[in-house]
């Protein structure tokens, strides 16, 4: 084809990514791997709000929010002088309103010292209201729940009648779990205000379901099941379906019944046993659900992440949620503990690490797109990754043409580009792009996306 009236205004020359990007393959995806930030102190619990921002409690005490296009952190609450944060206990478990764009309350579980000066901890979950720059008007909704410097629990999700769930550990004290009376190794549910539902098993408790350990890991189902998972000693980390007035074991059983000791307590019939178990533990922490083919790897999968394991786990279900029919594991050892896991807002996976450089890990899938984007694009990309140029196939003639870097930033422009035309891309660093185009006599700004990968010589020098 012919180039005609082909102009490039690369002015100021490219944009520099805000953090480097790398490409690494999942199955057959490839992926773009960059970090959002490391800006961040041990984060603990991480939230999507929209399409703009990502929530982060540090377990020294802050709570911030991240701007997912350019990477920066704004503090809205900072409680280093309130919480007491000593090995795994801080500042820990958060959730946001079910409709927070009208309601926008934030929910948050904290350890905090007891005024006696014996070195106790206590646990608190508090509603605050977020005002458009900081965190106020603090509500106490549970105080005074036994804590400890490890074992915490203060995973919160909401149900879909908007009562909160939140976990508790059993602070090292074993028999605290068995305890209908405590609050500690359970699975608590109240309403947004703090108070017990009429409904829940037992009448004028909390109790949602008790023998657990320390379970930091909860997610909804497509069913409408609520997973969790569930940290064990050294043996039998759980994967479990968590169900109103059920009992998980602790400390009676250890995973499935299927040790002498065990004998007894799984005779009663009254435990509820796992649906999948890992020994040696590999410390499970969050779940996600991923429900979409942008990594068509995880499509219909659940994602953990894992402490010790330094892992993401892909699980697959059977039809009724009762078991694991398929296990892969992924990024082993690569970024460290793996604390918590979120899906943004065009399907991008978020980890916040634990080890090493604290950050934001941000993995996105090779074509990010949104529904309109894709049904209304008038021109493709090809080839589709590519090392060396690209070439637009359109029917239109293109007005403008930018190429955008992965936080939105405008990495080169075109004028007046003919149909068929190619753009080399051979000087852009490895990663993801999009390619926005206004055509003439066309209103909607154009979109798609495109991975620029390493050639072979680029490739060959990173083996070496």
């Amino acid at each position: 084809m012919e180039f005609k009236n082909l102009l490039f205004i690369v002015s100021c020359g490219l944009v520099p990514l805000v953090q480097a990007q790398t490409t690494q393959q999942i199955g057959s995806t490839t992926v773009t791997i960059d970090t959002l930030t490391s800006d961040v102190s041990t984060p603990w619990e991480i939230k999507v709000e929209g399409n703009t921002h990502l929530w982060v409690t540090e377990r020294s005490g802050l709570v911030s929010r991240i701007d997912l296009t350019t990477g920066v952190k704004t503090v809205v609450l900072n409680l280093t002088s309130t919480v007491r944060a000593v090995s795994e206990s801080g500042l820990l478990g958060m959730a946001l309103h079910p409709d927070f764009e009208n309601t926008p309350e934030v929910f948050l579980v904290y350890t905090y010292g007891t005024p006696d000066g014996q070195g106790f901890f206590k646990e608190r979950l508090v509603k605050y209201t977020f005002n458009g720059t900081n965190l106020i008007n603090p509500a106490i909704l549970l105080d005074n729940i036994l804590a400890w410097n490890n074992h915490n629990g203060s995973r919160l999700h909401f149900l879909p009648d908007n009562t909160l769930l939140m976990s508790t550990g059993e602070c090292y004290e074993d028999q605290l779990a068995q305890d209908p009376n405590s609050l500690s190794g359970k699975y608590l549910r109240l309403n947004m205000d703090g108070s017990i539902p009429a409904n829940n098993p037992t009448s004028g408790s909390y109790v949602y379901s008790l023998g657990h350990r320390n379970s930091q890991g909860i997610c909804a189902l497509p069913d409408g099941k609520i997973l969790i998972s569930e940290h064990g000693p050294s043996t039998d980390d759980e994967l479990q379906i968590l169900q109103s007035g059920k009992n998980y074991g602790w400390p009676l059983i250890h995973g499935f019944c299927d040790e002498p000791f065990e004998n007894t307590p799984c005779g009663t019939g009254l435990y509820t046993e796992p649906i999948h178990a890992w020994t040696p533990t590999i410390a499970t922490s969050d779940l996600v659900y991923y429900q979409n083919s942008a990594f068509p790897e995880w499509n219909n999968r659940v994602l953990m992440v894992t402490l010790n394991g330094q892992r993401v786990v892909a699980m697959e279900l059977n039809a009724t949620s009762t078991s694991v029919m398929d296990e892969d594991q992924y990024f082993q050892g690569q970024f460290g503990r793996l604390r918590d896991i979120a899906i943004g807002p065009n399907q991008e996976i978020y980890i916040a690490t634990n080890s090493g450089d604290h950050s934001i890990i941000r993995i996105t899938p090779p074509t990010t797109l949104g529904t309109t984007e894709f049904q209304t694009s008038l021109f493709s990309i090809f080839p589709n990754p590519s090392n060396t140029f690209i070439q637009l196939l359109s029917e239109n003639r293109a007005e403008q043409v930018s190429i955008l870097d992965l936080n939105g930033k405008s990495v080169l422009e075109l004028k007046q580009v003919e149909q068929g035309t190619q753009i080399d891309i051979s000087m852009l660093p490895v990663g993801m792009y999009s390619v926005e185009i206004k055509f003439i006599g066309v209103s909607e700004i154009q979109r798609q996306k495109f991975m620029k990968i390493a050639s072979q010589l680029e490739q060959s020098a990173e083996i070496h």
